[in-house]
């Protein structure tokens, strides 16, 4: 099923996604330096973030989870010229390559590359920092509840949230299965049911290229 999965994935991205040159300069550089290409969202993933963010109209954005800025240029390319993304990476190896492809795209919209651990940067914040309207968390699985929580309070009324890799082929119905990226999974499940601050929440299964995984989704209240 693998096989066909990745097969169809690349009939989307042949029909529907244009070649870019700054995308695929991003993805050769990454893998140049041998980390691994899979890490970052699929072109068809990454085509959808980009449809959120323009059917919403955001300005601001903040990703947790930067890689090697694959997504980040998802992201800001869907942005006016005067947008703002926050990108935040913990793994100085991936900031360097991140900041490169950064550098290298060119883009006119601000992209600022925060290194180190997402909860202590975003605690550190000033207070009264302006808040996001659409928020991309794809960082490690075990602190996705806190991160949700502390991503709340740099959101507004209508903000999109999405989290990635949210089914992990299933993992999460294992009761058996105690990693630690399971049980923050689960946990973000249980905090995202009928959360006070959150309009509306769901989450999607995916096959393709990355296997079987899948998007959560909230807007804020």
């Amino acid at each position: 099923m693998q096989q066909r999965w990745s097969a169809m994935d690349a009939y989307i991205e042949a029909h529907l996604l244009p070649e870019d040159p700054t995308l695929q300069q991003a993805f050769q550089n990454t893998e140049a330096h041998g980390l691994p290409g899979h890490l970052a969202v699929a072109p068809n993933q990454g085509m959808l973030l980009q449809m959120l963010i323009q059917m919403n109209r955001c300005k601001r954005v903040l990703e947790l989870g930067t890689f090697t800025a694959y997504s980040t240029l998802w992201l800001a390319r869907a942005l006016p010229q005067d947008g703002y993304i926050l990108t935040i990476e913990a793994r100085d190896i991936h900031a360097v390559r991140a900041q490169e492809n950064i550098d290298q795209a060119g883009l006119p919209q601000t992209i600022e590359l925060k290194v180190g651990r997402a909860t202590e940067i975003l605690k550190s914040l000033p207070p009264g920092f302006e808040p996001f309207d659409f928020i991309f968390i794809d960082a490690d699985k075990q602190s996705y509840p806190e991160y949700l929580e502390l991503c709340l309070n740099f959101s507004h009324s209508g903000t999109v949230i999405v989290l990635d890799n949210v089914i992990r082929a299933g993992d999460i119905l294992n009761a058996e299965n105690h990693k630690p990226s399971i049980e923050g999974i689960r946990t973000m499940y249980r905090l995202m049911q009928n959360h006070p601050r959150l309009l509306s929440s769901t989450a999607l299964q995916t096959v393709g290229s990355k296997g079987h995984d899948g998007f959560a989704i909230a807007i804020v209240k």
